[in-house]
């Protein structure tokens, strides 16, 4: 790195003055660089600065005067006047030069500032060049990425598929289920119809020894109302739901008629275990055998039409009944939608 003697700025390349030894930057030594280039090596060590090439010129003042001019030598006036012409030529060179340094020092610092710019956008990239790894990361992130949001929306269009299949088969799973509950109905209304000949007796004591064929026809005999044993399809013990030690008796006969004649018969009679020869004080009910979810619509009719005020619920033919008063209508009881017909 070299300092330049006229612009004092400082330079890496430039030409050094033969004479003086002094260093210039090819702007301040009136060259450019590839025209330095294109010299001889000869001329290159030859090479003179501008005032060096002036000093070597005669100066006026070392010219001789008239008083040491002999009449002798007339030719010393022309070859003074010759001197002075080429001095003059040489001062207007250096002058139109001189004229042209600030142009030339703006055009430096302008590619100096180009310069640096471009040392800038060097050091930028060298920057990207530094941040180019990261890019590739960046793309393979990117591309990784892009694979898993095509492999996304795949699956998205698969789940909206199984869900518009599924939201087919929630229709039909809706009919399915209508169908079972009207399957379902069907089925309680047939098992409820099975028991419409059947005659339920709670109450009545249980022992090992019993003959249920004999209880069945005291009964009868108390009640005056005797079915004779050829009408009687089945009878026997079953579990209750509630009491697990003693068992409901149930008798089947060939005619409802004949069974809602003994149930109308049995219902007004208070009929104690004595009555029968067995013992106990408890009393013995009769009522139509009601499926236990008919069971369970009757225990809450009751408890409604408490509340309500209703005087009249009663089972006839394995169907419940409710009326509020003698003049008001009778409510039949099939759901538990119908309970919201009490007011």
């Amino acid at each position: 790195m070299f300092k330049c003697t006229r612009c004092d700025r400082d330079f890496r390349d430039g030409v050094k003055c033969s004479v003086c030894q002094e260093r210039f930057d090819f702007p301040c030594a009136g060259l450019t660089e590839a025209g330095y280039r294109r010299l001889g090596e000869d001329r290159r060590n030859n090479w003179r600065c501008t005032s060096c090439k002036d000093a070597k010129a005669p100066s006026p003042l070392n010219l001789p005067s008239k008083n040491t001019l002999s009449k002798n030598t007339p030719s010393v006036k022309s070859l003074s006047l010759v001197d002075m012409e080429m001095i003059a030529s040489e001062l207007k060179s250096l002058s139109s030069q001189t004229n042209s340094l600030p142009t030339l020092i703006a055009s430096v610092k302008a590619i100096q500032a180009d310069v640096a710019d471009l040392k800038s956008i060097k050091a930028d990239i060298e920057d990207l060049k530094l941040m180019k790894p990261e890019v590739a990361d960046m793309r393979t992130s990117l591309e990784f990425v892009q694979c898993s949001v095509e492999s996304l929306n795949s699956k998205i269009t698969e789940i909206n598929q199984e869900i518009q299949s599924l939201l087919k088969t929630k229709d039909d799973v809706v009919k399915l289920k209508q169908r079972l509950e009207n399957f379902e109905d069907s089925m309680r209304e047939f098992e409820q119809r099975s028991r419409m000949n059947n005659i339920e007796i709670k109450g009545v004591p249980m022992s090992p020894s019993e003959n249920l064929f004999e209880i069945f026809s005291k009964l009868g005999d108390h009640i005056n109302c005797v079915i004779p044993k050829n009408q009687i399809n089945y009878i026997a013990r079953i579990p209750m739901r509630n009491d697990k030690l003693n068992k409901t008796i149930i008798i089947s006969v060939h005619n409802r008629y004949l069974k809602e004649d003994f149930v109308a018969a049995a219902k007004k009679r208070t009929i104690v275990p004595a009555d029968l020869g067995l013992r106990g004080d408890n009393r013995i009910f009769f009522n139509d055998h009601l499926t236990l979810e008919n069971k369970m619509l009757l225990n809450k009719a009751k408890k409604l039409a408490k509340e309500r005020g209703f005087a009249y619920v009663w089972v006839k033919g394995c169907k419940i009944f409710a009326r509020k008063n003698p003049t008001s209508h009778i409510i039949t009881i099939k759901s538990e939608y119908d309970l919201k017909k009490f007011s």
